[in-house]
């Protein structure tokens, strides 16, 4: 039997299954989608047939797929509702407050041990200094799971019982770098204008400065090499607004920015890098 199983192998879940897997901790992986697999067989990691083995395979689950939707379809059947009693469910999907409350709901009344997560970083982050993963839910949950999960970064952070705190702040988090792209594009579009260099703005800022990385990337014109597409920060913009309207709070922001990634996507640049956005902005 493995120590963990990790369902969904997205450039996300792999590196989180790799990264447990290095850590030397025994574990089953499966995907959907079975291509997604091989890499893994070829690695010597257990890979599971269907999703009843890989439940079955370990006494904590990791879920790192695109929603909570997608989770819900996965697990919402006879055949796995019946497997997951007394076991610990870790979710790091992405979705709002009340979708990880009505996860935390249906996990209770299916007397599964459950814990909501976020992850501050991106795939090449995991298990490194950068990568900063929130938890929330159970503590019976946390105390099953956290010898296994500190290994996926520097700052793995238990939150307490609050099953909305991880989506809520990595929504929040998420609200500045969106602050954060349109400053950068503004500040290009500014040295433009008074025919000053945008290489000459990122160098006033530290090598390691995201500042610096995204006016580069408006300085080269090269759109094309990204972990997270437009499209993608586009969906998790949708989420800020979802949890705007859930709660009754002005979402002028959020609606403001995504009026301008719309343009964007519709213009075709949805698979490009964010700053791709800069394009529409001229």
């Amino acid at each position: 039997m493995s120590d963990i199983t990790v369902i969904g192998l997205g450039l996300m879940g792999s590196a989180l299954a790799r990264t447990i897997h290095r850590a030397g901790h025994k574990l089953t992986v499966w995907n959907r989608s079975p291509g997604k697999m091989q890499p893994f067989i070829s690695e010597g990691i257990a890979t599971a047939p269907d999703e009843v083995s890989a439940i079955n395979s370990s006494p904590i689950v990791l879920i790192c797929i695109d929603n909570y939707d997608s989770t819900l379809s996965l697990i919402n059947t006879e055949k796995i509702i019946p497997l997951l009693s007394g076991r610990t469910v870790v979710q790091l999907s992405t979705g709002t407050p009340r979708e990880a409350s009505d996860a935390a709901e249906w996990m209770k009344q299916h007397e599964v041990s459950y814990l909501d997560g976020a992850i501050l970083a991106g795939p090449n982050d995991i298990g490194t200094a950068s990568s900063q993963i929130l938890l929330c839910g159970d503590e019976l949950a946390y105390s099953n799971a956290d010898k296994i999960l500190e290994c996926l970064g520097e700052d793995v952070r238990y939150l307490g019982p609050n099953f909305r705190a991880a989506s809520a702040l990595d929504l929040a988090w998420l609200c500045d770098s969106y602050g954060r792209f349109l400053a950068v594009i503004h500040a290009a579009l500014l040295c433009d204008s008074e025919d000053v260099g945008v290489d000459q703005f990122a160098s006033l800022f530290a090598e390691d400065s995201l500042v610096r990385r995204y006016a580069n990337v408006i300085h080269s014109g090269d759109y094309k090499n990204c972990t997270a597409t437009l499209q993608v920060w586009g969906e998790a913009l949708k989420r800020i607004q979802m949890q705007g309207r859930d709660s009754g709070i002005d979402t002028s922001f959020p609606d403001f920015v995504s009026n301008l990634f719309d343009k964007a996507i519709k213009s075709g640049y949805g698979e490009e890098h964010v700053m791709s956005l800069v394009k529409v902005l001229r």
